[in-house]
């Protein structure tokens, strides 16, 4: 017994972890709450299910057990209802006729992973991984388990009883505290990726990985001969806000800047900061549209009151240069906009100069 229990737990905790490894990966790219996300874990976990009952432990010498319904509760922690019901209908329907054929025990044993289903989804919140809710949770289905068990076995009820509720509940303990430290472990680890891709004052892109887009938006238009434009603004006179208010100052400055950029560009646009007061986006429009978007976000600039951190209002203005692929090559186009972004500076600040031929 002690073998296969420890196999059934290995089993739990490799698919556990390797699942979560694909969900990472793969699955998280798709929206939080969309049906295609929530059907691939569902779809997953009915697998996992079916694994587990071939993967059984004897109880007593005439009774195996699993810990199927644990990939129940663990698919309608992730995936809610819909989620949930595609690892309900996977697992149940496998029980019910294809295991051991249709019969009284197993009808009952489908009932019990129904019914399990239900009640998880009035304990259990979507995408909220409680441990009071989770106990609560798994108490239930071993109360479903244990109803099936008295309504199937003739003898050894009450051994059965407790020998099941000890390592059923202990399972399902482990499985929880698995997904809790991985859950953090994702958080962390987001949160790490985020710190070295951002700009931390601005939560704009930073210049390292404003680079790695810039790239891949480069092979993206070179491939789909897509044209895009860059531009790089630059705050007129910043220095004597920094000088003047101080470098708290110039800073608030800064982060509603940030504000403003991302109010004037579509989702689609890459805002990052470059360093210091200098600013560039990768504009996802051609030559004929850039010079009209340059010069909204440098009026929208203009228009704005920045409010410091004592209260006081004042005005900034930028200046912005651009340059479009495929007028020029990707190469050049962060040269030949840092070039119009110095003759717009040079002839007067805040004003926009967009590189020609």
């Amino acid at each position: 017994m002690i073998e296969k229990l420890i196999n059934n737990f290995t089993l739990m905790t490799s698919f556990i972890f390797f699942g979560n490894m694909l969900r990472s990966t793969f699955i998280v790219r798709l929206p939080l709450y969309s049906k295609a996300r929530h059907s691939i874990e569902g779809i997953l976990l009915g697998l996992f299910g079916i694994l587990l009952m071939h993967y059984t432990f004897p109880v007593t010498p005439s009774v195996f057990a699993d810990f199927r319904l644990v990939a129940i509760l663990v698919s309608v922690c992730l995936g809610g209802w819909y989620g949930g019901l595609w690892t309900t209908a996977i697992a149940g329907i496998y029980r019910l006729i294809f295991l051991h054929g249709l019969s009284y025990e197993s009808i009952l044993a489908a009932a019990g992973i129904v019914a399990t289903y239900i009640a998880s989804l009035f304990i259990i919140p979507q995408g909220k991984l409680k441990l009071r809710t989770w106990s609560i949770a798994l108490g239930v289905s071993l109360a479903c388990i244990q109803v099936v068990f008295l309504l199937t076995l003739q003898d050894y009820y009450l051994e059965t009883m407790m020998k099941y509720a000890v390592i059923y509940l202990a399972g399902g303990m482990l499985t929880y505290f698995m997904m809790n430290y991985m859950s953090r472990s994702d958080h962390l680890l987001r949160m790490m990726k985020e710190a070295a891709s951002l700009d931390f004052l601005t939560g704009l892109h930073n210049s390292r990985s404003f680079d790695a887009l810039f790239q891949e938006r480069a092979k993206r238009g070179f491939r789909e001969q897509r044209p895009f434009s860059l531009l790089v603004a630059d705050i007129d006179h910043f220095k004597k806000v920094n000088d003047t208010y101080g470098h708290p100052a110039g800073d608030c400055v800064l982060k509603q800047l940030a504000e403003i950029l991302h109010d004037s560009f579509r989702p689609g646009d890459q805002i990052a900061r470059k360093g210091g007061e200098e600013f560039v986006i990768i504009v996802e429009c051609g030559p004929d549209k850039i010079g009209h978007v340059a010069e909204k976000l440098r009026v929208n600039v203009e228009g704005h009151s920045f409010v410091l951190p004592d209260g006081t209002s004042i005005s900034c203005s930028i200046s912005v240069g651009g340059a479009t692929y495929p007028l020029f090559p990707p190469e050049e186009l962060f040269d030949r906009a840092d070039q119009a972004l110095y003759e717009a500076k040079n002839t007067g600040r805040n004003k926009v100069c967009i590189a020609s031929l």
